[in-house]
């Protein structure tokens, strides 16, 4: 087989597929170690070609008549099937049996531990990676870090690609902070331009949640998050070619413009910014198969609708009070009631600034008993002082609470 390999640069299975040695090679080896399909193909590469077109049975087919160990460790990749991977496991090529049990704890066998001696640069990159996935599987954060650590020296040289990708890894094993920030940044170098679909866009969306997480105690930085946020949007992704990675980022986006300072009212416009950018999270979230994060982007756009300056209100706060509503019915007040009740006071606030006093003082006293009850005496507090001024309202007024 030839060297290197473009191991774990594509997505799986294809990022397992391993590729015969060939004459005059090195433009498609060149093309296929930065993420790109080759203008040319080797005959012999065809196969791999399929499979990056996500043809599964013409990559077997192109394979079926070949009996080398390599060719069976290729169809094992592909089919899963048993008798292909003995066949691999079984033959003459010590490394390459030492892949196959790398490649089978992919395919959801148990993990093996391979010969370390045999594998080096790239292949070594990417079998700790799938050592490194074992150990987190496991629990053992720090055996996980030190496989990473391990991989992303055998593979930074010879596969960058594969490297960037073990730096990425390795930075979700840090908390946010100086560390994490430099393991992003050396991903996001080591990527580069590459035109493989998703990757700079998954990369620039890591390094922004850590810099917006760092920005809950600097403010400052929350302007450098959403620069990033909006890098990684323009980085070759759109709502049909990556729906929920897109639809990630135009959530966290949403999320750093609401926590942005609102000290001119200039900077109250950046809330409509926000509401755009859950509302087209929101167009991919689906209320049945992404619950959780359908939950949460229509809980944050409810509440910047509330405060979001507009010519429109009162259509924005009725919107808002439709959303608590919906959100209500999907969280269960047993499962959560904390939750419920935080729920209920946001929608009894809009409907206090729609001037709907009475539902309004409904939905805060429900609210205010589920927190008192269930020990949350600073909220429950909050709210008891926002009732008794409704109320206080309510009677210079004239208008029985």
């Amino acid at each position: 087989m030839i060297r290197p390999q473009p191991i774990g640069v594509f997505p799986y299975p294809t990022g397992l597929l391993l590729l015969p040695a060939v004459d005059a090679d090195q433009p498609a080896l060149t093309a296929l170690l930065r993420g790109e399909t080759p203008e040319s193909w080797p005959e012999a590469w065809h196969f791999f070609e399929a499979s990056c077109r996500n043809d599964r049975d013409l990559a077997l087919s192109l394979l079926a008549s070949q009996d080398s160990q390599l060719a069976h460790y290729n169809r094992y990749v592909l089919s899963g099937e048993p008798a292909e991977r003995a066949q691999a496991e079984a033959g003459s090529d010590p490394v390459l049996s030492a892949l196959t049990r790398m490649a089978a704890f992919v395919l959801g066998d148990e993990y093996r531990e391979p010969d370390w001696s045999l594998l080096d640069r790239e292949l070594a990159g990417h079998a700790r990676l799938v050592s490194a996935s074992h150990a987190l599987e496991t629990g053992d954060l720090t055996a996980s870090a030190t496989e990473l650590d391990a991989g992303i020296a055998a593979a930074r040289v010879v596969s960058p690609l594969l490297a960037a990708q073990l730096l990425a890894q390795r930075a979700g094993l840090e908390e946010a902070g100086e560390q994490a920030e430099a393991l992003w940044k050396d991903a996001i170098a080591l990527a580069g331009d590459t035109p493989l679909p998703g990757l700079q866009a998954e990369l620039l969306c890591g390094y922004a949640l850590v810099v917006h997480q760092i920005a809950e105690s600097r403010r400052h930085r929350l302007v450098e998050a959403t620069q990033l946020y909006q890098q990684a949007l323009r980085a070759g992704i759109d709502r049909e070619s990556h729906p929920l990675l897109w639809a990630r980022i135009q959530s966290n986006l949403g999320i750093a413009y609401v926590a942005m300072p609102m000290s001119e009212a200039g900077d109250k416009l950046r809330l409509a910014v926000a509401v755009q950018a859950f509302r087209e999270a929101l167009s991919v979230y689906d209320r049945e198969t992404n619950a959780d994060e359908w939950a949460s982007t229509m809980l944050n756009m409810a509440n910047a609708m509330q405060y979001m300056p507009s010519g429109h209100r009162q259509e924005n706060l009725m919107q808002a009070v439709e959303a608590y509503e919906e959100l209500l019915t999907v969280r269960p007040r047993a499962m959560d009631p904390v939750g419920y009740a935080r729920i209920l006071a946001n929608q009894g606030n809009a409907l206090a600034h729609l001037g709907i006093f009475g539902h309004a003082v409904e939905k805060l006293t429900e609210a205010h008993k589920l927190l008192h009850w269930h020990g949350e005496a600073d909220a429950a507090q909050r709210l008891l002082e926002q009732l008794e001024l409704i109320n206080g309202q309510l009677s210079t007024a004239g208008v029985p609470s």
